[in-house]
């Protein structure tokens, strides 16, 4: 049976002082993940929230925190800052940390409306700073591979393509006391900005922009969608269907699923496993039936958070700063995830019309 190619594991270059810009969730996770790359040293925190920042120090964080991103970089000068800002705000922080000569890796998605991402990308390529964009998925072993597969053309032409993204997360109104943290002048949008858009990524960056979209979305809880159905079309004019929603119940940990069709075989890929069934051995793969678990899959993180995606991940960053090569998550090939996202978006506000994806 082929297995995986166990290729390098990207680790920087050299050692990298690193600040954490939010702590929230993500920011957290970041903080925790970063303390164990080699070669990596956490060195300040940033957030507007004293509870936020007692809680960090609570973990065992000894590291300057600070209450302003401007305190930080004013008196830390970190080699790269992860920013995990509010997302009504993450631009703007970001945008600072950019004018501060400083790469950045910022969390999805990257701003909260399409023009200030397109501003964020134009200001990173005219400092010719590094900035990448938070889309751990496409460095799951399992989905990596994929990639690999769909690129190398052993399905051949794709004819058709479903995927779906689910957690159980939001299943009851949010309390109103002050501005909500789903409020939509806040906010990118609900389940496809904060969850979706990371499958959304992975699809993008494998089969290329989609020429238009329809979508129609459920807003359940909120004034944001919980749920999304999508179609895109892509250029060849194959279809890919698009599913996501964060309030189906059974799904602790968020699950993804990718199935493709083509005249070389079928595929199958999920967070347990990547079945194939080619009509001819391609990509180191036999002719016939094959299925790989991921515990078959090569584990290079130093430390199992969740898996090996955000050690990857972040790591993967880090040595694109150090002077390695550039991750598959900078910021251009996020920006074609960010223009799909609002399509889907003004079809979904429009009933599901057709839209044309921005160029």
């Amino acid at each position: 049976m082929a297995g995986p190619p166990d290729g390098p594991v990207a680790l920087p270059l050299a050692t990298q002082r690193v600040a954490v810009v939010g702590l929230g969730r993500a920011g957290v996770a970041h903080a925790i993940m970063l303390a164990h790359i080699p070669g990596c040293e956490l060195v300040a925190v940033a957030d507007p929230r004293a509870s936020a920042r007692a809680a960090l120090r609570g973990m065992g964080f000894t590291v300057p925190a600070f209450a302003r991103v401007e305190r930080l970089l004013d008196k830390v000068r970190p080699d790269a800052a992860v920013v995990c800002a509010a997302q009504y705000e993450r631009a703007r922080v970001a945008q600072l940390v950019l004018e501060a000569g400083i790469p950045v890796l910022v969390e999805r998605p990257m701003a909260r409306t399409l023009e200030e991402a397109e501003a964020l990308v134009l200001l990173a390529s005219k400092r010719r700073i590094p900035l990448a964009v938070g889309h751990p998925l496409a460095f799951e072993p399992v989905f990596a591979r994929v990639h690999e597969v769909v690129r190398e053309g052993v399905l051949g032409p794709v004819a058709h393509a479903r995927s779906a993204m689910f957690v159980s997360r939001v299943f009851a109104p949010r309390p109103r006391r002050g501005p909500g943290r789903l409020d939509p002048r806040r906010v990118a949008g609900g389940v496809v900005a904060h969850l979706g858009s990371d499958l959304l990524f992975v699809l993008v960056r494998m089969l290329g922009v989609p020429v238009e979209v329809r979508a129609d979305w459920s807003l359940l809880y909120g004034a944001v969608e919980d749920e999304l159905h999508g179609m895109m079309t892509l250029p060849d004019g194959a279809e890919v269907g698009f599913d996501c929603s964060w309030s189906v119940p059974g799904y602790s940990r968020a699950s993804t699923v990718i199935e493709l069709d083509g005249p070389g075989g079928k595929l199958l890929a999920s967070d347990e496993a990547l079945e194939l069934d080619l009509t001819r051995a391609g990509a180191g793969f036999p002719a016939g039936y094959t299925r790989l678990r991921d515990a078959d899959f090569a584990a290079p993180a130093r430390f199992d958070f969740g898996g090996e995606t955000l050690w990857s991940h972040d790591a993967g960053f880090l040595d694109w700063v150090a002077g390695g090569p550039v991750p598959p998550n900078e910021a251009f090939a996020a920006l074609d995830t960010h223009r799909v996202m609002d399509a889907l978006y003004r079809s979904a506000a429009t009933g599901g019309a057709r839209v044309k994806v921005a160029s």
